[in-house]
């Protein structure tokens, strides 16, 4: 019973290190660092707030959701009858143009690299991102590899600082 609770624990951590580092993508760093750039503490400041609001709204949400026991879309059909739907919608619609800024990204990390034009390093990202989902047991890989690289992406960035 405890080997299942700590698989369950694993992926829960590996899943809360995709969650906190979602956001910091090749958008987000470089907006950060123009802005910061031309508006200096001022800007240190709405970033603080914003990371302070986001994590009540976050705490807030997760505590109805863990109270009700009820999926998210669940809670808001509740509020406002067919607003799960919307959030739904809005959710996956989210992710899709969200994932198509990440296959970018992935593209632009591959010119960098190793100098591939960037509809090449594009298909790769693609491919890659595509594997990730058609492999049976790619499961607990990416667990570990999400866990890994949340880490080293934490550390660079505290580096940086």
């Amino acid at each position: 019973m405890s080997g299942e609770k700590k698989k369950g624990g694993g992926a829960l951590l590996g899943a809360a290190f995709l969650m906190v580092t979602s956001a910091i993508g090749p958008g987000f760093l470089t907006q950060t660092a123009t802005f910061t750039g031309t508006q200096k503490a001022s800007f240190g400041f709405v970033i603080l707030v914003s990371i302070i609001l986001a994590a009540i709204a976050q705490i807030n949400i997760w505590r109805v959701l863990c109270v009700t026991g009820y999926r998210g879309q669940d809670v808001a059909n509740k509020l406002l009858p067919g607003l799960g739907y919307f959030v739904a919608f809005m959710v996956a619609l989210g992710g899709l143009v969200f994932n198509i800024g990440n296959v970018g990204g992935g593209a632009l990390g591959f010119n960098v690299l190793l100098g591939l034009p960037n509809s090449v390093g594009c298909a790769l990202a693609a491919i890659i991102a595509i594997a990730v989902f058609v492999v049976k047991n790619a499961k607990s890989a990416m667990d570990t590899l999400v866990k890994v690289l949340g880490g080293i992406m934490i550390v660079v960035i505290f580096a940086i600082m």
